[in-house]
This record gives structure tokens, sequence and C-alpha cells, in this order.
């Protein structure tokens, strides 16, 4: 299959141009195609310019402002919110500044968001909280039916994600960002699109065996393994669970029943010098990172790396080397373009 090697800027303009000619207000095509663009550098290509087409036509067909939200709670240190459909993307990075306000004066501030749509890779949103000198953490229980829980292959449960970011001395902020399954359900897509097979150990089937064709998964009778795989998934099954009764009844979207419940965002702002100095906190956790990441490789291994230094030192290269683009999204993409009058800038063959 082609792919398409292009700039980070390339695809950040085009994105924007493609998403601000729906008609939606400029600012939140500039959060949505940075978003995008941002997951790509920190090489989540699973949430990265492949969502653009569908993203686009559904801004064209219809699309609610975070202005029309409503909220439903509030107090000193939490505030719930009914986004009433609007953008995920744009309502998530909105939150996290009210989430940062309220523990600035009450140490902790929550919010809790309900329908909104798909709201792209959470790992994007904690370090934008860490970066204001405090603990940051995003749950969501959207998604569609996903995970099969222990000891079954039946679909029950969502991919379940959290995130976490911790600032640090210099550089981005330490960053967590993971599934309670053993693989995201944009890994398995991008697999799809690539024409590659499934690695053994990510979808099972009723008997219980390992399924690598794309199409098996799309088949609703198989189920994605919980962290921890066929041995040891009650550890996923069970922090799915967590995450499920944490975001599903307190951001009022519910917890996941067939197909009722669930795309609920919960956002957490954290204010370290409620608790000590941020020199302090900031030592500490460079300490324990140093200390964590000096140990001796295995062989094969090039250094133990902590959270987010991974994603950090992609977003390093990519940005001097450009972005792989499958070819088939590259289409795609042309192809809404074209239906909104936005020019699809030349870049390399695909090879």
């Amino acid at each position: 299959m082609g792919i398409r090697l292009v700039q980070q800027d390339i695809l950040r303009q085009l994105s924007f141009d493609i998403f601000a000619a729906t008609g939606i207000p400029e600012d939140d095509a500039r959060i949505v195609s940075d978003h995008l663009v941002n997951s790509l550098l920190a090489g989540h290509d699973s949430h990265g310019v492949w969502f653009v087409p569908g993203y686009a036509r559904a801004m064209k067909k219809a699309y609610v402002t975070w202005d029309e939200r409503q909220v439903v709670r509030e107090n000193a240190s939490l505030v719930i919110i009914d986004g009433k459909g609007a953008n995920g993307i744009v309502a998530v990075t909105r939150a996290l500044d009210l989430a940062v306000e309220k523990a600035r004066n009450s140490t902790f501030g929550f919010v809790g968001l309900r329908n909104v749509s798909h709201i792209g890779r959470l790992g994007d949103y904690p370090p934008r909280i860490a970066r204001d000198g405090m603990i940051g953490m995003v749950w969501l229980n959207g998604g569609g039916l996903f995970m099969a829980p222990h000891g079954s292959a039946d679909r029950r449960l969502r991919p379940e994600p959290i995130a976490f970011a911790a600032p640090r001395r210099e550089g981005p902020p330490f960053m967590l960002d993971m599934t309670m399954t053993v693989v995201a359900g944009g890994k398995i897509e991008q697999k799809i699109v690539r024409g590659e097979p499934l690695p053994e150990g990510w979808v099972i089937d009723q008997e219980g065996n390992y399924v690598t064709d794309g199409e098996g998964y799309r088949d609703q009778s198989t189920g994605v393994l919980p962290l921890g795989g066929l041995q040891f998934g009650h550890k996923g099954h069970g922090l799915a669970m967590m995450v499920e009764m944490l975001v599903g009844p307190l951001s009022h979207a519910g917890c996941t029943k067939g197909n009722r419940g669930g795309n609920g965002i919960m956002v957490l702002a954290i204010d370290i010098e409620s608790f000590t100095d941020l020199d302090t906190y900031v030592e500490e956790v460079e300490g324990l990172a140093s200390w964590v990441c000096s140990a001796r490789p295995l062989p094969g291994v090039n250094k133990v790396y902590a959270p987010g230094e991974i994603e950090e030192e992609t977003r390093q290269r990519r940005l001097v080397e450009g972005i792989e683009i499958p070819e088939a999204t590259w289409q795609q993409i042309g192809e809404v373009a074209s239906e909104l009058g936005v020019a699809l800038p030349a870049v390399e063959s695909p090879y």
C-alpha cells in the first residue's frame, strides 16, 4: 500500500481549511485540526487525520457550539455540563480551563461532560493542565462496545481509557495515556487500513482463539481482550469497570448497558501547591524518573523511558522527517476536500 510523506504544517493547514469550509467557527476548526496533527506528531496515528473526512461531514451536517452547553450542576470544585451534542474535542479543551480555574480556588477542579461527540486522543488533554503546574487526569467511558470481559468473547465494555499528566522540571510533562484493553480500536483500524494482519493476543472469537484477520474484528461476535490478555485479563476488566463507575454516573452520562449509556468524560485538575511547593513536587518526581530510568536495559532495548518520553522523541523526529499517511487515507481526505472546495496540496508521491 502506498504511503505519502507529508509535513506537519501542511497537514495542519489542510485540516483547518477543510473544517473551516464546513462553516464552523475558525477557533473550533483550529482546535480540532491541531489536536489531530499533534496526535500524529506524538506517534498516535490511530487518532490522526484519518478522522478528517468523518469529522468534516458531520460538521457540515450539523454543528453545536460550546456556547450552547447547559450547566447541570455546579459548586466551588465541580461543574457537570450537558454539551447538547457539541464537538467533543472543543468541549474537552474548554473544560480543561474550567477545571484549572476551580482547582486554583478549591484545590480540586472536576468537570463532568456528557452529550458531546468523539473527543479524540485523551493524552492530548492532561499535559495542558500540567503546564499550569497541576496534576491532570481525564477518564472516558465512550466509544462503541469493544472489550470482552475476562473469561468471555462477548463485547460488554468500551475501551475505557484514562490519561494522566504531571509537571516536570524541563520539557513536556510526564504523560500516561492508555485504554483498559490490550490495544486501542484506532490501532486495529490502522492495521486494517494498511492491509496488515492483527497480532495474536488482541482479539478473540467465541472459542477463545486469536483473530488475526481485520474483517474478523468487525464481526461483533469477536471481542478485544482486556489488559492482561487471556490469562490476566481480570486486571483490565476490573479497571474498566472502575472507569465506568467513576465516569458514567458522576457525569450523568450513565454506565454502559447494551447500546445505552456511556460517552461521559471526567476531567480533574489537582492544585499541587495546595499540598506542597511546586518545586518540591517536581524535585520528587524527577528523582523518581531518574531512579526508574537508570535501570539497566535488557539486550535489544536502547533505554528505559518515563511516561511520555517516547511520544516526545517521536514528535521531534516527525517534525523533521514528516509524517507517513497511507495512500487510502490521503485519497479519502482528498474526496472530502473536493466536496468542500478545498484544494489538496501537492506532496511527495506514494512509495
